[in-house]
């Protein structure tokens, strides 16, 4: 399971590097996706928001973790040519529905702890940018138990 933030990280990395539409990966705040400074990726994009981390203690054995993000499908288009606009639109909603099917499956065979997929949405991205870019962004949560346990030689 994706239990700290390098493993969280992970998971989306591998399957940014599993699928044979993605070309490439990113993470990070949501500021450099609208900011345009991703000229060095390649496209279609998979990027991953820097998560959250929100702890919930049930049983007092170990708290619960939950990650929020989102992730965000971008290809780019150029701003006069619909037709390409409307073929990036597809091929980007194809992916995440993807990706959220990948997610699925991890979560059913207990790979991943996702989130329920009720009263959320695919919301549509268009950043303004020296390459446009478009595509789709998903809000979800993974989680798993973290270890809070204290450890005598990290203090002083």
């Amino acid at each position: 399971m994706a239990t700290s933030l390098t493993d969280f990280i992970q998971v989306f990395r591998d399957l940014a590097a599993d699928h044979v539409a993605l070309k490439g990966f990113a993470h990070g705040p949501v500021t450099r996706i609208i900011a345009g400074s991703r000229s060095e990726n390649d496209y279609p994009l998979l990027w991953l928001e820097t998560p959250t981390l929100g702890l919930l203690d049930k049983d007092g054995t170990a708290p619960f973790g939950q990650r929020s993000s989102a992730f965000v499908v971008l290809q780019t288009a150029p701003s006069d040519d619909y037709q390409a606009q409307d073929a990036a639109w597809a091929q980007t909603e194809a992916i995440a529905l993807d990706v959220l099917s990948r997610l699925r499956k991890a979560h059913k065979e207990h790979e991943l702890v996702l989130s329920s997929l009720d009263g959320t949405q695919l919301e549509a991205v268009a950043t303004l940018s020296v390459a446009t870019e478009i595509g789709w962004r998903y809000e979800f949560s993974l989680g798993d138990y973290v270890s809070l346990k204290y450890d005598k030689d990290r203090w002083k």
